[in-house]
């Protein structure tokens, strides 16, 4: 067997982890080793092709022992687009338990804090719950990005989609698609919203709600009270929004004042807009001007310095903040220093929540609920919710 120094870097390793993104993880030589496209229990033969001092990343070659946990007739075992959906044949109860997992480690390795983390799913949305996509084309196929490349990988119809979904996506396969085309459905009406970069006479042809980057107005439609606007962001999965609501609302509880940072179009907040006092934040032009329209003057177009402001000037019952990737890094000295009852932080990158965590702790609030929420079924995508309260 191969050592890490060696020119023949093909080794077999048992795989006991899966990282946040979802490679499996081994050890070889005491070394972490991450290779794509395995789960925990697989014991496989694997290529090395990167190396650091602390870690080393292979490509799997042979499946030598499969996981227990190893769906063994997958429906999507056999495509080509199986590798960007990483979990298509990791089974459950066990993909919940490592999505779980997943949380607590990031909060135990990179924020310092050790929790439990509770698990929330609708067993009956794991297959068709997906609503809205970015599918990438290159004039002859239309599908998703290999990973780690921009190597088109045609999609056919897939079983995480809703079937409005997947008939977008078959209409326009044929129409000679170049670069990324958003594409929303309504999963309990007719509407289909379509937005591209560039005009596309054969797209508008087919998609009425088709609006470009020059556009003056977005087309949108309404859902569960929330506009859902062609271009901005939305969750993947209008259906499984339902369950982050729920969550997010138990823990709002009943709040007099509620500041929403990254408010996008309302979504966690515009239902309060009746009996309680709500400013909303975000950059998206779009989205604040729609919400505003179900709840005027109640939100505003800003960047975080207008964030940073408005935690400071006012005493607020709860600020939830629902960031992007990359956290809320530019805030969390004013976060940390809020005249609040309670911060409930939303987020889809369980590294930049633990990171932020870590900051809010250490100034002087606690960490005293987390929930790991499945709005991605069969892929290692996860949302976490965690409140935070001052510790004295």
């Amino acid at each position: 067997m191969a050592s890490p120094q060696s020119s023949t870097p093909d080794i077999e390793i048992a795989i006991t982890a899966v990282a946040h993104g979802g490679d499996g993880i081994g050890r070889y030589n005491d070394i972490a080793c991450f290779v794509s496209g395995t789960l925990p229990g697989d014991t496989v033969r694997a290529r090395i092709y990167r190396r650091s001092k602390k870690a080393l990343w292979a490509r799997l070659l042979e499946m030598l022992t499969p996981s227990p946990f190893r769906i063994q007739q997958s429906a999507c075992a056999e495509r080509d687009c199986a590798p960007v959906c990483a979990w298509h044949d990791f089974s459950y109860p066990a993909q919940g338990q490592w999505k779980q997992r997943i949380v607590a480690e990031s909060l135990r390795r990179i924020g310092g804090i050790s929790t439990e983390v509770a698990f929330v799913e609708n067993p009956a949305l794991r297959t068709a719950y997906r609503t809205r996509a970015i599918f990438h084309g290159d004039a002859e196929n239309l599908g998703y990005y290999a990973p780690r490349t921009h190597d088109v990988v045609p999609l056919p119809p897939c079983p995480l989609n809703h079937k409005r979904l997947n008939e977008a996506l078959e209409a326009l396969r044929p129409l000679g698609i170049r670069g990324n085309i958003h594409v929303t459905v309504n999963p309990e009406g007719d509407e289909t919203l379509v937005w591209l970069r560039e005009p596309s006479e054969a797209v508008q042809a087919r998609f009425p709600l088709t609006d470009f980057a020059a556009s003056d107005g977005r087309a949108q439609f309404i859902f569960d009270g929330v506009p859902i606007v062609n271009g901005a962001f939305s969750q993947a999965s209008l259906l499984l929004n339902r369950m982050l609501r729920r969550e997010t609302d138990q823990r709002i509880g009943d709040a007099s004042s509620l500041l929403d940072l990254y408010c996008g179009n309302g979504n966690l907040s515009l239902h309060y807009a009746n009996h309680c006092r709500i400013i909303g934040v975000d950059h998206a032009h779009a989205a604040i001007a729609a919400a505003n329209k179900r709840a005027p003057d109640t939100y505003q177009c800003g960047d975080e310095a207008t964030m940073a402001a408005l935690i400071a000037q006012n005493t607020w019952d709860v600020i939830l903040l629902d960031p992007p990737r990359v956290g809320a890094k530019p805030i969390m000295k004013s976060l940390a220093e809020a005249k609040a009852r309670r911060i409930i932080y939303v987020s889809c990158n369980p590294a930049t929540f633990s990171r932020d965590a870590h900051e809010l702790v250490a100034s002087g609030w606690a960490l005293i609920s987390t929930a790991a929420l499945d709005m991605f079924p069969h892929t290692p995508h996860v949302e976490t919710i965690g409140v935070f309260e001052r510790s004295d």
